[in-house]
Order: structure tokens, then sequence, then C-alpha cells
């Protein structure tokens, strides 16, 4: 009588199994949506039993959450890579809202998912996305302390309320693009968000009448220099 082949298990370190079933629900999430996702469809595609999931996630809002969560990390991970090098406030503010407008499109579905499920619902703020969020913004915020620093931006401008202009800002860019199909160029939307920050509201110009004064200042001496020196040729 054949010896009865016995199925191999493989056990995975918890970390693995977690980061595989986390991989698994961003792609069924992405390609469903969240209402239309399920446990038993995300842990299949995990390779595991539906009872697996739920000894590493409490429920599917907060694998949710931990996936939107390490999509934000990802993004301050690149911040502090990037921003290290990078000289310059507006150069370091302009980085900031090019890699966030990128990030949004090129991730639209997760982008959709944090707009819809997250962003408007009582759990956000008492979540770890939340705190991920304030860490995002804040390194806009110390850009712009930066440029207040080196005179590169005024220093009496409410940086919580520049933050909302500018984040705000954003929101609305993507959220046509996501919602409404508009197009969006990145590259054009991030030079002019960072543009009207610094050309509305950076340090104050010379105003045109000072520069206007000035020149008709040096047009009286020339006139009078030239009416001297023919002055002095008739003598």
């Amino acid at each position: 009588m054949a010896e009865a082949v016995r199925k191999v298990v493989v056990r995975l370190p918890r970390d693995r199994r977690a980061e595989e079933i986390e991989a698994a629900a961003r792609e069924v999430f992405c390609e469903l949506g969240f209402e239309a996702s399920s446990t038993a469809e995300i842990a299949a595609r995990a390779g595991v039993a539906e009872g697996t999931l739920y000894k590493h996630f409490q429920n599917k809002r907060a694998l949710l959450f931990r996936v939107l969560e390490t999509w934000y990390r990802s993004m301050l991970a690149d911040f502090e890579s990037h921003l290290a090098v990078i000289h310059g406030a507006r150069n370091k503010i302009h980085y900031i809202v090019l890699r966030h407008l990128r990030s949004l499109k090129e991730n639209a579905d997760l982008a959709r998912l944090s707009y819809h499920e997250v962003r408007h619902s009582g759990d956000y703020y008492q979540s770890k996305l939340y705190e991920f969020n304030r860490e995002y913004t804040q390194v806009f915020i110390e850009a712009c302390r930066e440029g207040m620093r080196a005179g590169e931006l005024r220093d009496d401008v409410p940086l919580g309320l520049l933050r909302d202009l500018v984040f705000g800002g954003v929101d609305h860019l993507i959220s046509g693009y996501l919602f409404n199909g508009r197009e969006l160029d990145v590259d054009v939307a991030a030079t002019n968000l960072v543009a009207l920050v610094f050309n509305g509201i950076g340090t104050p110009a010379q105003e045109p009448g000072v520069e206007l004064l000035q020149r008709f200042e040096g047009l009286v001496e020339r006139m009078e220099s030239s009416l001297d020196g023919r002055a002095e040729g008739k003598r």
C-alpha cells in the first residue's frame, strides 16, 4: 500500500504573514473598492485561511488603515532621504508639493480610498493615519520656517494657514483628477502653487514707484553732468 503523501505546511514569521495579507488587501481594495471587498477574498489572495487574517487584523477597516499607513510611511521616508540633500526653502517646498501630487496621481486608487473611506470619517482623527498626516504636513512647515529664517518668505505669515492653503490647493487639483476626470500635469501644478507662495507672499520686492524714481534721478544726474560739460567747453 502506497504511503500517504503528507502536505507540507509552510509557516511564515508573523510579520511576514501580516505583510502578505496587507499586500493582498491593497490589491483587492484598489480593484474592487472597500465596500465590495471581502475578508474572504483578501485571505484567498494572500493564501491563508480567513481565520488567519483575523489573527493579524481586527477587521477589514483596520486592514484598510494599515494599507494607507504604509503608503504614508513610504512618502515620509522619501521626504527624509531627499530633502536632506536639497538646498533652499523654495526648492524644498517645490519638492514636497511635487512629490505629494505625484504620489496621489500615481496611486489614484489608494487616494480615492483615502478620500472616500477615511478622511471624513469619525475614526480618522484617532488613528495613526492622522498622526502620519500631521508629520507629513509638518515637513512642509519646517521648510517654510527655513525660508523665513533665510529671508525667502515673510516672517509674519501664519504657518498653519499657509499649510492649509497649499494642501487645500493640492486637494482641489487632485480631486478634479480623481473624481471628475480633469487632466493634471503635476509638474506644472507644483510650479504654479510654489510660485503663488513665493511671488504672492514672499519677501516684498522693491516697489515699482521706487525703481522708477531711481531711474529718473539717474537720468537727471546724467543730464546735469552733460550740461556742466557743455558749460565748461564754452568757457
